[in-house]
């Protein structure tokens, strides 16, 4: 029937889908793809360990889990290859080509398990990592020797954790006890020196806890003499000491450091986990060669834990053969390299993907106490470490010495301590650094800073002062000279922060005065002196005084933190006080005079004018004003001047009830003008000390060098000043050269006696001359140049700058530099003589020096305006101007003016009307007397014709009129009054003595009768 006609019936069909159903499962095991990854070992010992436990731990594993590719995929028992010495290239690459390539392993799970492996070891087995990676075959690594970071092009994955990591729990310690400054001791051919070397520099540089290593010791030799000559270089304030070595080459250090005196109660020895060795046999006492009290960082070490930390590389692997099923779409035997080494492309494709797929994994750890997730960074390292701090004790019971845990330390929750048992069996921890020590410090005399005094009665020194070592001027030339040396007492700002160090850190002191008495400058040779120089060549420990941080300096010494603030100052002399001259214009600004003069007086005049002229009681808006109205426009100006100044002066007041009003309006305003402006003088005309308006160094006077005005400015010649000044203004440098001083005190005094316009220095040593100048003759002016900072100077790599540095912030959180500053650099002028120099001194005429400018001025205007008056009545053709003068609108503008133009005419026949009959005496040599007379007799003459020739208009004007007669106006005598003679004048008016005003159509006329005689 064949297959096909079986397939026809439906029954077959139903038995051929079960057969299916049950085989193939069955066909499909048979045919998965095998793989398995290598466990890789260093030595035979662990080979036959893990032969025996390996294969048990990856069918437990792989059947307990059910991972999805395990239906596809079949892990084999993995193989256990060890170097067991054979650490050559060649060997390596024989291990690559016939135990790992040839047994199709995809992953390497390597152990690094031995205390005492050396650097050879380490590097055959990062050769045996470097080809595996080119390989593209990941490797799961347990390896203490590995720095923090590995290649990028490696393929490892580390379990374990890493020397940076034993290193962060050292320094937990350091930190918990506020041991700042340690030495290091280490075996140079141990495996991870150089990791743990890096790793304390990146751990030192942190901002949180800063320390100083003293000295690094690296042994490269283990015999005693080599080892001794290597510990006595070791820097005698040393006293805590980080261990780097195996067992074997820790006792042969640590019997000569016992020998050397470095093992006491003093002495603070923190070590690795190799100093402590494998621990597999817990029974084995530590050599007796390690002292007690000795802190060390432990990890188990034991056979156990070896297995738990292949159990982990197992559950990576599997995880991450699971990841990579799920995240690839190959076929299952794509999981097996398939290489080897005689083909040209050796590569696994799948490797990379593989070592991505391992970094992803996130699986509980078998070997933690806290049981955290193991997790790796993007380089591969591990997340999480953690060890035992274990501290070498005796053991009461049994009477021996044998490693206590103490407490641990963790990446998650940090250093667990208790109970440690401390060197000598103290109660207390070491200090960390010598009980007492002494210093040499080198300083230079700078008040108030540094303030070098005699000694009191018994060559003792009184309170805030320190003995210190002065070498005479007399000597100071003549070297090993020791019997010049005078003891002299130093107090301060310097002298008491230098005390309060001392007693803070625990140190001794000796002072003395730097014999050249120079701060430090790099000469022409190129040698330094002063401060500099003797830090240099190591005369002092350190230089305490005022001394300014430069970066001059900075390339030659150290510097602490600086403890003040400071930069270039300038200071000038006071000039004497006077009142300014501008001092009455200084009540009201600009802006309000300008307000007052322009707007306010000449709004007011010109309205007061307006108001007359418009109202009917007042001018009336005539053309022509009448004779008995003397109001004019300047006689405004001068209403409102004297209501304004309140001076008693005659004034013409204006006759219109509005205009009389905007007067004393004006009159108001001008009380509240005065009566501010008096109230507000006083405080401007008090005397003021002038100075010198500099705004900084920057000021255009330091850097104009004029011969004929010159502006003399210096410091002093040595010092932090003088070469910024170089460096930042060469031209300045030289110019001022022949104004430097040899110290301050003749910079300052140059200054009050006018030898020099400026001087130039440390802006907070100026700030406290200026404060303690009993005349108060000088102040600084303008802002601070090159802003830098007083710091205590070192000699470079000291190892006392981070221990003064932790102090000196110390000082400025809890405001003890504060209370320096107050105590020392707040000073105050000599106010009692000040107070007994003003009582005793009149003011001087200079202090009215704005008045007598204003009474001057006055003087001057008043005879700018006397030639002006005389050139014109003197020297101006007035027929030039006739129109405008006999115009009685003139009148208007001033009276006055129009009357002495009228006279003036008078006095000249050849300019009068041609019809006048006025008798005139051209004789000239008449006297003074009479000729004014006459002008005067003249001018009245002229007004009364003036107002005659009107009223003969409107007489006229009246005859033409129908309402009245002329005759009933002007023509009837006055009731009782006598006709009186004729005259010359009555017979040309035709008007008769005692005529009476008459009011025709709603005009006054007033007629006035002159007799005149000539």
């Amino acid at each position: 029937m064949g297959i096909v006609g079986f397939l026809r019936d439906p029954v077959s069909r139903l038995w051929f889908a079960a057969l299916c159903v049950v085989c193939l499962p069955a066909l499909a095991h048979g045919t998965a793809a095998e793989v398995r990854f290598g466990i890789l070992v260093t030595n035979a010992k662990q080979q036959m360990l893990l032969q025996r436990n390996s294969h048990r731990a990856v069918v437990d594993y792989f059947s307990n889990n059910r991972f999805g590719f395990t239906k596809t995929v079949k892990i084999l028992p993995p193989p256990v290859i060890s170097l067991d010495g054979f650490l050559g290239p060649s060997n390596i690459l024989s291990i690559i080509c016939n135990k790992i390539l040839a047994q199709n392993v995809n992953a390497l799970v390597s152990v690094s398990f031995y205390e005492d492996a050396k650097v050879d070891e380490v590097n055959a087995l990062q050769y045996l990592f470097q080809l595996s990676s080119y390989l593209q075959i990941p490797v799961i690594s347990w390896q203490t020797e590995r720095a923090e970071r590995s290649s990028d092009d490696l393929l490892v994955i580390q379990m374990a954790s890493t020397i940076h990591h034993q290193v962060k729990a050292a320094f937990s310690i350091l930190e918990r006890y506020k041991w700042t400054q340690f030495s290091i001791v280490m075996v140079k051919a141990l495996a991870g020196h150089d990791a743990f070397i890096n790793a304390i520099r990146q751990e030192r540089n942190k901002e949180t806890f800063k320390t100083q290593i003293l000295s690094i010791i690296e042994i490269t030799s283990l015999q005693p003499d080599d080892i001794r000559k290597h510990m006595q270089t070791l820097d005698s304030e040393t006293r805590v000491i980080m261990f780097f070595a195996h067992k074997n080459a820790a006792v042969a250090i640590l019997q000569i450091a016992s020998e050397l005196g470095l093992t006491g109660p003093d002495h603070m020895w923190i070590c690795m986990q190799k100093v402590i060795g494998d621990m597999t046999t817990k029974t084995i006492p530590p050599p007796p060669e390690y002292p007690v009290g000795m802190l060390g960082i432990d990890m188990d070490m034991t056979e156990a834990n070896m297995i738990k930390i292949v159990g982990n590389g197992i559950k990576i692997y599997g995880h991450a053969m699971d990841i990579l099923v799920q995240e690839s779409n190959v076929s299952a035997s794509s999981f097996s390299p398939n290489i080897s080494c005689d083909t040209d492309d050796a590569v696994w494709a799948l490797g990379r993907d593989f070592y991505k797929a391992m970094r992803k994994v996130k699986v509980p750890l078998l070997t933690s106490r806290n049981s955290p997730e193991i997790q790796f960074t993007k380089d591969g390292g591990t997340t999480y470490a953690e060890f035992d701090v274990v501290n070498l004790v005796i053991d009461k019971k049994q009477r021996t010495r044998a490693w206590k845990q103490v407490g641990s330390w963790n990446t998650l929750l940090g250093l667990q301590l208790s109970d440690i048992m401390w060197p000598a069996h103290l109660p207390v921890p070491p200090r960390g650094r010598p009980e007492k020590f002494h210093l040499t410090v080198v300083t230079l005399e700078e008040v108030p800073y540094v303030w070098i005094k005699p000694t009191g009665p018994g060559g003792k020194c009184e309170v805030r002062t320190a003995p210190c070592r002065v070498r005479p001027k007399a000597v100071l030339d003549v070297v090993n000279i020791t019997e010049s040396w005078q003891d002299w007492c130093c107090t301060g700002l310097s002298i008491d922060l230098l005390t309060k160090l001392g007693a803070d850190i625990g140190f001794t002191f000796d002072i003395y005065q730097v014999e050249d008495l120079k701060w430090g400058r790099k000469t022409i040779n190129g040698s330094w002196n002063g401060l500099v120089a003797d830090l240099l060549k190591r005369k002092a420990h350190l230089a305490m005084t005022s001394l300014t941080v430069t970066k001059e300096r900075q390339a030659a010494i150290s510097f602490s933190t600086a403890y003040l603030g400071t930069g270039i100052g300038i200071v000038v002399a006071k000039q004497e006080g006077r009142i300014s001259p501008t001092a009455f214009l200084e009540p009201f600004d600009y802006v309000t005079w300008i307000v007052l003069v322009v707007a306010c007086i000449q709004t007011v005049s010109i309205f007061i004018f307006a108001f007359e002229w418009l109202s009917p009681s007042g001018f009336n808006m005539q053309s022509i004003p009448d004779e008995d109205n003397r109001f004019s426009f300047f006689r405004v100006y001068w209403l409102v001047f004297t209501i304004f100044f309140g001076a008693p002066c005659p004034v013409i007041l204006p006759r219109s009830f509005t205009a009389k009003f905007l007067t004393a309006v004006w009159a108001c305003c001008a009380f509240v003008f005065i009566a501010v402006y008096t109230a507000n003088l006083a405080t401007f005309m008090i005397t003021r000390d002038d100075l010198l308006l500099i705004q900084g160094i920057q000021d255009r006077r330091f850097h104009n060098e004029s011969k004929s005005n010159p502006f003399r400015f210096g410091t002093i010649s040595s010092g932090s000043t003088v070469e910024t000044i170089r460096q930042t203004y060469e031209h300045m440098y030289h110019y001022m050269q022949k104004y430097n001083k040899d110290n301050i005190s003749q910079g300052i005094e140059a200054v009050k006696n006018g030898q020099l316009d400026a001087f130039l220095y440390d802006a907070s040593v100026l700030e406290y001359r200026v404060g303690s100048d009993t005349a108060c003759k000088i102040q600084t002016v303008g802002s601070w140049f090159a802003t830098t900072g007083y710091a205590i100077g070192f000699p470079q790599g000291s190892p006392l700058i981070a221990v003064f540095d932790e102090h000196l912030l110390k000082y400025q959180q809890n405001g003890y530099l504060e209370q320096l500053q107050q105590f020392w650099l707040t000073g105050a002028c000599n106010l009692k003589s000040q107070k007994e120099d003003k009582s005793s001194h009149a003011l001087g005429p200079k202090n009215f020096t704005s008045a007598f400018i204003f009474l001057g001025a006055g003087i001057v205007s008043g005879i700018l305006c006397l030639i002006v008056e005389w050139i014109y009545f003197k020297f101006i053709n007035f027929g030039i101007c006739s129109a405008v003068f006999e115009s009685s609108t003139c009148q208007f503008l001033s009276v006055n003016i129009f009357k002495a133009v009228r006279a003036e005419k008078i006095r000249h026949p050849r300019q009068l009307v041609p019809d006048t009959d006025i008798p005139v005496n051209t004789e000239r040599r008449r006297s003074s007397a009479v000729e004014d007379d006459l002008a005067r007799i003249s001018a009245e003459l002229v007004i009364a014709r003036m107002q005659v020739h009107k009223l003969e208009n409107i007489q006229k004007r009246l005859r033409k009129s129908p309402l009245r007669k002329v005759d009933s106006i002007v023509g009837q005598p006055r009731s009782g009054a006598p006709a009186g003679p004729e005259t010359p004048l009555r017979k040309r008016t035709g008007k008769r003595p005692g005529m009476q005003d008459a009011d025709i159509n709603g005009t006054s006329l007033h007629v006035v009768e002159m007799e005149t005689v000539l």
